[in-house]
């Protein structure tokens, strides 16, 4: 998880920042934990600590050996601290003092596959456990811990020469040489840990690398407090398990669209793209909690294929707009079909509408070279040029395919036939309005261009 690092003391920050995915560690059961060799000095003579962490459990039916350890030392003699997963929904939090006393909270309170926060805390009086914020168990403690050369693990709580090694994933770790107040226990969560808190001796957030990516070239568990990093062992750090992978989020999170060209304002900040962009709040229990926005760019096909005179917008769109681009990007009158033939040579775009957003295409020229005067195929005659009802196509020579369209001012095809290139035919006018008319004739890849009056 990330936590953004302000500090804040209106409601919103005047900003927003570009958010960093978070990340996790998964540990496959089998081999899998980070180390941190002699942690155990951090506390020597400290009548506080505490562990915090998420957890993800995979295992639903553990049992003798085969429990899931989560984070902390152990050594049985005189230094523990540690939580572990002893049943499918039991979860053990045991403190050992350099008496040999040993402590221990047992609590029903684990629910396998799903993200859980756990904090366990001792005051030298009292250990407590929380989830998810909420105390689910106490039990009377005393005593302080002096021997320093024990490891703290994550991913794995030994017990003599047997592992408990998880089978799930870890995010958000930290080690304290005292014990948390409900306050901060209520706000970690949300916010993360400043890392200038007192007494923060171990913090790993697992956000390194890339999640299920090829990660092998991190040399160890970086400590976001500097004190010491953590070894990586047997995690191959490669795919989708004993790797980073995709972490606990606790942002709250708000998904919006923006369109090409378009503005989106998120807590007085313009943005202009697409993006995880994240701010902070106080929330009602007065911590300072973070909020994401997934702001997604909304794509507009404006793809143009040009097909001899006509030019054709690639996306099928409730509306078109054909605009003249030698003219300012004026709109040409009536142009607002998918096909448009310029009757002039020019440049020109179009507007294409697509998910509730517009927008307009390059410009492409179209050298009409017969568009504005004639320019007839060999062996073909198109007459008459003045006629109320039909224009008569006569071939003087065979040709394969022939495609005749009626093309109106606006570039607008208003009539379409196709003929074998051997039988004269005609095609009926009678219905088009009066006015100018274009024939473009298609006979085998040869392009004609009529003109005719209809009256």
């Amino acid at each position: 998880m990330k936590k953004l690092l302000l500090t804040l003391s209106i409601l919103f920050t005047a900003f927003a920042t570009q958010a960093q995915n978070p990340n996790a560690m998964a540990f496959d059961g089998i081999n899998d934990y980070v180390s941190v060799t002699g942690a155990s000095n951090y506390v020597v003579g400290s009548t506080g600590m505490s562990i915090t962490c998420w957890v993800y459990t995979q295992n639903t039916a553990p049992s003798y050996p085969n429990f899931d350890g989560f984070a902390g030392f152990r050594n049985d003699v005189d230094a523990d601290f540690y939580l572990v997963q002893v049943g499918a929904n039991a979860i053990e939090a045991r403190f050992r003092n350099d008496q040999g006393t040993a402590f221990t909270i047992t609590s029903q309170s684990l629910t396998p596959n799903q993200w859980i926060h756990y904090t366990f805390t001792y005051d030298g009086a009292m250990m407590r456990l929380y989830k998810n914020t909420v105390k689910v168990d106490s039990a009377s403690a005393n005593g302080v811990i002096s021997n320093g050369g024990v490891d703290y693990n994550i991913g794995n709580v030994q017990f003599g020469t047997t592992s408990f090694l998880l089978t799930g994933k870890m995010d958000e770790t930290s080690f304290w040489s005292r014990a948390l107040s409900p306050e901060e226990i209520r706000c970690i969560p949300v916010n993360g840990i400043d890392t200038n808190a007192a007494n923060l001796e171990l913090y790993y957030r697992f956000n390194q690398g890339t999640a299920a990516g090829n990660n092998t070239s991190i040399p160890t568990l970086l400590d976001e407090n500097g004190q010491q990093d953590g070894t990586f062992n047997g995690l191959a750090l490669t795919g989708g398990i004993s790797n980073f992978v995709a972490g606990a989020s606790t942002a709250t999170t708000t998904t919006a669209y923006i369109c090409p060209g378009a503005t989106y304002v998120y807590n007085g900040t313009t943005l202009t793209q697409g993006g995880i962009y994240a701010d902070t709040l106080v929330n009602s229990q007065g911590c300072d909690s973070i909020v994401q926005l997934n702001l997604v760019q909304l794509l507009v096909d404006t793809g143009v294929t040009q097909n001899g005179f006509s030019l054709v917008a690639d996306h099928v769109s409730p509306s078109y707009k054909w605009l003249d681009c030698n003219n300012g990007y004026a709109a040409i009158p009536g142009a607002t079909s998918q096909t448009f033939t310029p009757t002039v040579s020019g440049s020109y775009a179009v507007v294409v509408s697509q998910s509730g957003c517009t927008d307009t295409s390059n410009c492409y020229t179209i050298t009409a070279v017969g568009l504005n005067t004639l320019n007839p195929i060999d062996g073909i005659s198109v007459y008459p040029t003045i006629t109320s009802n039909e224009i008569n196509v006569q071939f003087n020579m065979s040709y394969n395919q022939v495609q005749i369209e009626v093309i109106d001012l606006t570039g607008r095809t208003v009539a379409r036939t196709n003929a074998d290139g051997l039988t004269n035919t005609s095609v009926d006018v009678n219905s088009l309005m009066n006015g100018s008319y274009i024939i473009r004739i298609t006979a085998d890849g040869r392009n004609g261009v009529y003109r005719f009056m209809k009256k």
